[in-house]
């Protein structure tokens, strides 16, 4: 990977594809072009917001450390922001630290609050709509299982160094206060309580003073907060009507609240469920033909409907198969679009986003636009593949209703009712 020789406004490292889509997308309603690179051996584009996902999320510690570092050490922006996930999943602490080692910034100040998704700190606890983490279904993630909901002893933990906490009382004292804070704390990784977006917007403000000598580390929330010099309403560029040809969702996430996404899309929609054989999937003797089988039954079921949804999200759990999984799905994908030109595509999960995009031969993807509260349409910049959408969202993101809102905005019918 080359350095970019413009410098972009901002430069933000996600550790998977629907962070880095999710997050940058609160810089492209800003105004900034914002750009995904999907082939890092070819330059980097130009873009004011640069989003990079190292793809770092289930890496060990001290590996995630390294490749964060060696990619940032040559970077020159404006500023930096590292994006984490919101229920602490993956390398927060060891990422924050290689990329103020490698930029030579003071501290990180770590805030997953997101409170449009019910994600809270209060007292250092991190909550999800009211329900400590440590209680949640994120608590047994296979590869980063939690163990307690205190957002600081996490951090400790992984870093094995000492981390400060500012609590909501402070912060609530004004930006300069909290600003002062954060420049005077003995430590270089800090805690911050976050209830409300206003909680945020006092964070963003006390970044702001401290330009240059503070690494904000967070989710879309306070990403939505941080103010650039260059910020402006962000134009619109996709074409205002709805998509030609059949629409497919594929969902490799095991989180409760995509099954009951996918659920209620199926209950207002035409769409066909379609289930691989899991057995033959996860069989490395296997998995290729299974790929071309599952993407011919989709090419006769998009033949025939509107649209389809592929999933493993319903069925039962194969341990130490969770990457393999996305990956041979994304495979059944692009045998598909070989064959049939698709109105839109929709992925959920980091995983499976980064298994399709990285065998689209498109050196980039372009955010758009937002479809629902974290939640962005983008555009491939180039390519056999260029122009498509593609609507990614996390697992555990949006309302039961989300993937039935994102079938209706591809298909254009939020704009048949404004």
């Amino acid at each position: 990977m080359d350095s970019p020789k413009f410098i972009p406004e901002i430069v933000l490292i996600a550790d998977d594809l629907t962070g880095s889509l999710d997050t940058g997308l609160q810089f492209r309603k800003k105004g900034l072009i914002t750009l995904v690179p999907l082939d890092w051996n070819r330059p980097l584009p130009k873009a004011q917001a640069l989003v990079l996902n190292t793809h770092s999320r289930n890496l060990p510690g001290d590996m995630a450390y390294r490749k964060v570092f060696r990619i940032c050490r040559r970077l020159k922006a404006g500023g930096f922001y590292k994006k984490i996930d919101s229920t602490m999943r993956g390398n927060a602490g060891k990422e924050a630290l290689a990329i103020l080692d490698a930029q030579r910034i003071a501290r990180a100040i770590v805030v997953p609050t997101v409170p449009v998704m019910g994600r809270a700190v209060e007292g250092g606890i991190l909550r999800v709509h009211g329900v400590p983490l440590l209680k949640t279904a994120y608590a047994r993630d296979p590869f980063h299982p939690i163990w307690t909901s205190r957002v600081s002893s996490l951090l400790e933990k992984e870093t094995g160094e000492p981390v400060g906490f500012i609590g909501i009382k402070e912060l609530r004292k004004g930006a300069s206060h909290l600003a002062e804070r954060i420049k005077t704390a003995p430590a270089r990784l800090l805690s911050l309580d976050a209830i409300l977006q206003s909680d945020l917007k006092i964070i963003a403000q006390a970044c702001n003073l401290l330009s240059g000598e503070v690494l904000p580390c967070g989710s879309v929330g306070l990403a939505d907060e941080l103010s650039l010099p260059i910020q402006r309403k962000a134009r619109t560029l996709l074409k205002k009507k709805g998509t030609r040809g059949p629409l497919l969702i594929i969902s490799a996430s095991r989180n409760p609240t995509t099954a009951t996404q996918i659920e209620t899309a199926i209950e207002h929609s035409r769409f066909s469920l379609l289930e691989p054989n899991l057995a033959r999937l996860t069989n490395p003797r296997n998995s290729g033909s299974e790929a071309k089988a599952v993407a011919q039954r989709l090419g006769e079921e998009l033949s025939r409907g509107d649209g389809a949804i592929l999933t493993t999200t319903f069925q039962e759990h194969r341990p130490g198969k969770e990457t393999m999984i996305p990956k041979v799905l994304g495979r059944a994908a692009i045998h598909l679009l070989g064959k049939l030109r698709l109105g839109g595509l929709v992925l959920t999960g980091g995983d499976l986003a980064m298994g399709v995009c990285e065998r689209l031969s498109s050196s980039a993807l372009r955010i758009e636009e937002e479809v629902l509260p974290g939640i962005p349409c983008s555009t491939l910049t180039d390519g056999p593949f260029r122009g498509l959408r593609m609507v990614t969202k996390a697992g555990g993101f949006g309302e039961k209703d989300a993937l039935w809102r994102i079938i209706q905005y591809l298909r254009g019918d939020h704009e048949k009712k404004g």
